[in-house]
């Protein structure tokens, strides 16, 4: 095992727990003397990893003081891309904080090429956006994207020039920087009469290309809610009108079905200490209202596992994303609201001036480059010299 990987993690959950346990730890009076805590903060990649080792560390890693406590010393940012139809398909994006005290600090898609830019899928937990820019009528541009640093990558057009409905969008590897992109399209009516069936693709930024796999068929009597997918352990999961997870493997790029608990009404489909989570809507025998949090047991099963009991505010809410495992991220028509699970605290972050519907990308970044075209300059390096 990597030594430099086993020195870091055994760092973090040392970090991690005697940052947790910090008033038993505070120097009596002296604020003078420095704290070693001070000096420590590490990358996402670095926590990530560390999560594999230690299961305390793992559950604590997730807690929102953590989170925010390294958030602050990485000079990262969290929070949500907006993204509303102003008109004649012109998108318009803004930039939503977490903390309604922080500013965006120019957080934006603004320096992408000129033209009709829609934000079409982000990876939320590793800094970057999938863009779709109408150059001119008919003409578009695929692009991904780091918003923080300003980097972009235009990318070759999808074989197929079906109607896309859905995009899937996933980072593999930091070092090197590796990310795939799922794209479903419907097949022309008159092959496609039961509207089950979708044509995908995917897009390897190590090749550079896309390409064709197996269609996406549906149960019969079934279909596919339009939306972002959620991105957890290794897959991408969208949900069915039937409360069926759709499931999508990245590693393998192949297809799979099951069903969300038997409880509850209203499924939502988050993220969940790294895990796929479906919050379900409910009434206790005494009128109380709650969504009920589950959490699929492990990525290779399909059973799920009682989480937690969230408590509804009568906000007209739904459960957008769980930023932290204390934290919940709630969103009605106009607003959106951080509660607290734990103090039952609800904090609103944002008030929606235009009178249309957000969609909502949840997004974590730091401010470090990525060799996004490292990849490509090896794929070209590996082709024949005539070829290239």
């Amino acid at each position: 095992m990597n030594i430099r990987f086993v020195v870091i993690s055994y760092l973090i959950s040392k970090w991690v727990l005697i940052s947790f346990h910090r008033e038993d730890h505070e120097f009596s009076g002296d604020k003078s003397r420095h704290d070693p805590r001070d000096s420590l903060s590490f990358s996402g990649s670095d926590v990530g990893k560390s999560r594999l080792l230690n299961k305390e560390c793992n559950k604590r890693s997730y807690e929102a003081w953590f989170l925010n406590l390294n958030h602050d010393r990485t000079n990262s940012i969290s929070g949500y891309f907006a993204q509303y139809n102003g008109g004649e398909y012109n998108y318009h994006t803004r930039f939503i904080h977490e903390k309604t005290v922080s500013e965006n600090n120019g957080v934006s898609i603004d320096f992408l090429p000129p033209g009709k830019v829609k934000i079409e899928a982000c990876d939320a937990s590793h800094r970057i956006l999938l863009c779709v820019n109408e150059t001119r009528p008919s003409v578009t541009e695929y692009i991904v994207c780091k918003p923080t640093t300003k980097q972009y990558q235009i990318l070759p057009n999808p074989t197929m020039q079906t109607c896309a409905v859905s995009f899937g969008l996933a980072v593999n590897r930091l070092n090197p920087f590796r990310y795939k992109i799922l794209r479903l399209s419907r097949l022309p009516g008159i092959l496609n009469r039961s509207h089950r069936t979708f044509v995908s693709e995917v897009f390897d930024s190590y090749s550079f290309t896309w390409k064709r796999i197996n269609n996406l068929r549906l149960p019969r009597k079934d279909g596919l809610i339009p939306s972002n997918p959620v991105h957890a352990s290794r897959f991408l999961h969208w949900l069915s009108p039937d409360d069926n997870v759709i499931r999508f493997c990245l590693k393998t790029e192949t297809w799979s079905f099951f069903k969300t608990p038997n409880f509850g009404v209203s499924p939502t489909l988050v993220r969940y200490e790294g895990k796929l989570g479906v919050s379900r809507w409910w009434m206790t025998g005494s009128g109380e209202e709650l969504n009920r949090l589950w959490v699929l047991k492990s990525s290779f099963e399909k059973s799920w596992v009682k989480v937690k009991d969230i408590k509804r505010m009568g906000i007209g809410e739904n459960v957008l994303w769980t930023p932290s495992n204390d934290m919940v991220t709630l969103s009605s028509w106009d607003r959106l609201w951080l509660y607290n699970v734990n103090t039952q605290k609800l904090n609103m972050i944002h008030v929606k001036k235009e009178r249309t519907n957000y969609v909502l990308f949840p997004f974590r970044s730091d401010y470090e480059r990525v060799d996004m075209d490292e990849s490509r300059e090896l794929q070209l390096s590996q082709r024949p010299i005539g070829s290239r």
